[in-house]
């Protein structure tokens, strides 16, 4: 780790003298069971003599049901306990404020607490990993007027995203079933790309603006980025032949993306994104409108955060 990112951990506040804990749980992230979390949390509850309560997501008016109750109970960690748009919907909301995230990885992919080092599959282990973690201050991003923490695209996997929201099954070999499917064929299409470090002109295949490493699919796209540095990636995988598609797809699944041809990363704090025909936006596994124009910006350490 450089020097820019042992100065983003942040130590003074030590875990086990933060007893008030709201755990925000997806029942149905992920097709993943948790059934036994509950139990868990008693357990640990009285080990660690914790204070906590449970909000239970249920897709309608979260945003505004747990505005009040983090209002009115005040809790000093908030635990989202689901996929990555569980995560970034619980980020969103105590941003810039005191409150600490927590993560049990609990969805399809869970692509941003792979990038922290979360254990996964494993609830008791994540629980375990909240009481002996260290505060760590990360950066979190808007795409126009959205929230985002992990990772935003417009071209393949915003399609991609699209199909598997719409999907009746959920899960990561759902997730791969479209990627296999629809990468052989997914046209390019015309960006010009303007940042503070760079421009870029032509046809992409996709054009991603990462804070950290990898899609919950496993295929990293941004193998050197750093959700503390104060910075963003836009990585552009320009038009390449259809014999050069198996290629590609190992670099992203070896983590290799970046001695490719054709990708360019372009590190920055500011970019504009112009698509030549309107094109989906999605943040964080969530879908926008169709845009013609994404502007990108940057909240460097806006977010405490609990790393193993």
């Amino acid at each position: 780790m450089n020097d820019t990112k042992e100065l983003r951990i942040q130590e003074e506040k030590q875990l086990h003298k933060l007893k008030k804990y709201l755990f925000v749980i997806n029942p149905i992230s992920g097709e993943v069971d948790k059934s036994d979390l509950a139990e868990l949390l008693d357990d640990f509850a009285i080990t660690y003599k914790w204070d906590y309560k449970v909000y239970n997501t249920n897709g309608l008016d979260d945003k505004k049901q747990l505005t009040g109750l983090l209002q009115e109970y005040k809790p000093e960690i908030v635990v989202a306990a689901g996929g990555d748009g569980t995560v970034s919907l619980v980020a969103q909301l105590i941003q810039g404020t005191d409150m600490v995230l927590g993560i049990i990885p609990a969805g399809s992919g869970n692509g941003f607490s792979k990038d922290l080092g979360i254990p996964q599959n494993n609830f008791s282990a994540s629980l375990q990993a909240l009481i002996h973690g260290r505060i760590a201050r990360m950066d979190t991003l808007l795409a126009n007027e959205f929230f985002f923490m992990h990772l935003a695209d417009i071209g393949f996997n915003a399609h991609i995203v699209k199909l598997f929201n719409k999907s009746s099954s959920r899960g990561l070999v759902t997730y791969m079933r479209f990627v296999l499917r629809e990468f052989f064929k997914y046209p390019t299409n015309y960006y010009r790309i303007v940042t503070d470090n760079g421009e870029f002109r032509g046809n992409a295949f996709m054009v991603t603006v990462a804070n950290s490493n990898q899609y919950g699919s496993n295929l990293t796209i941004n193998p050197d980025g750093h959700w503390g540095d104060g910075k963003f990636e836009v990585i552009i995988i320009k038009r390449f032949a259809k014999k050069e598609a198996l290629r590609i797809f190992y670099r992203l699944l070896t983590k290799k993306i970046n001695f490719s041809p054709h990708c360019i990363i372009i590190q920055c704090t500011r970019a504009t994104v112009f698509c030549e025909k309107k094109k989906t936006l999605q943040y964080d596994g969530e879908l926008a409108r169709k845009v013609r124009k994404v502007e990108f910006g940057i909240k460097p350490g806006n977010l405490q955060v609990i790393v193993p």
